[in-house]
């Protein structure tokens, strides 16, 4: 597949997977390949959704080795409140009401919200149409599932006004293919693979959210010896056969655990090396990312 295809393929791009799994590597990895490949990008990082004290924050960064650029945004629930009373002539009452926690209860007090109100923030960056892909570091897969289930949730309980056109709005941003579709991140262990493939059937049977290739990531890659002759040429002491049983061992599970995945998911995958064995780790997995996607079949669904 060709690699403007797969960058190109959505206007927003949410990245999402269990804590632990290299989401935000992963995020950054995608966004780095788009600037090399001559695209302008913004990546959006969204804060502990617990978490309501840490301004919103950006700065832009170029280097060197890159055509394009990549922007940096990071996106508190609370400021999309905030910013969404401030946008409709409440800027002072809400700075007033902000000081004494009371924006807080507002939000407690209408569960999804927050998320909603953060997820039209996106969707109103991606119609801004300043960056040519916006690539959203999200929180990781339980909560955001709770983040892509608040539009629907809420356009059930809203029957009309503002907070009922903004979830149908972002509901149709969700939907539709050309505009947002979400890359599901997991390592190569039985848990994680697990929890993605409930949260991949959760996402497209009830959400319709289109789903990208799943990024496999940390999945052990280079050629181990096998056979008696390379393992004995391959180990000169006790210690290093140990160390390489140990990890021939942890590969076979990788493999059961992405055949669980295969089997269990009919989405293709990138395999993404484990950068705890090698010194060059972002060069790596940005050459690693762009051999997997021309690997890649048809649209890359």
């Amino acid at each position: 597949m060709e690699l403007a295809k797969f960058l190109t393929a959505s206007r927003v791009l949410i990245v999402a997977g269990k804590g632990g799994v290299g989401k935000s590597t992963v995020a950054e990895t995608v966004a780095s390949v788009a600037a090399e490949a001559g695209l302008s990008v913004l990546l959006v990082r969204i804060g502990a959704l617990a978490d309501r004290n840490t301004l919103k924050k950006e700065e832009t960064t170029d280097s060197a080795d890159v055509t394009g650029s990549v922007k940096h945004l990071t996106l508190e629930p609370g400021d999309a409140l905030t910013e969404y009373l401030s946008g409709r002539g409440l800027g002072l009452v809400t700075r007033q009401l902000s000081a004494l926690g009371i924006v807080e209860v507002v939000a407690s007090a209408a569960p999804g919200i927050d998320d909603l109100l953060l997820l039209g923030k996106i969707k109103q960056l991606a119609r801004d149409g300043k960056q040519d892909l916006l690539i959203v570091d999200g929180p990781p897969a339980g909560q955001a599932l709770s983040l892509l289930r608040a539009p629907m949730s809420l356009g059930r309980a809203v029957m009309a006004g503002p907070i009922r056109q903004q979830a149908d709005e972002v509901r149709q941003m969700l939907a539709d293919a050309n505009t947002c579709r979400l890359m599901l991140v997991t390592t190569p262990e039985v848990t994680p693979v697990m929890e993605l493939v409930d949260t991949a059937f959760d996402l497209e049977d009830d959400l319709g959210v289109h789903l990208s290739p799943i990024v496999v990531n940390k999945f052990d890659l280079d050629t181990l010896p096998t056979s008696p002759d390379d393992l004995r040429n391959a180990c000169r002491s006790d210690l290093q056969r140990t160390a390489l049983d140990y990890r021939l061992m942890r590969r076979d599970r990788q493999v059961t655990a992405l055949e669980e995945l295969r089997q269990r998911v009919p989405l293709q995958r990138l395999l993404l090396p484990d950068t705890s064995l090698t010194r060059s780790s972002g060069d790596l997995l940005r050459r690693t990312f762009i051999d997997e996607i021309y690997k890649l079949s048809g649209d890359g669904t």
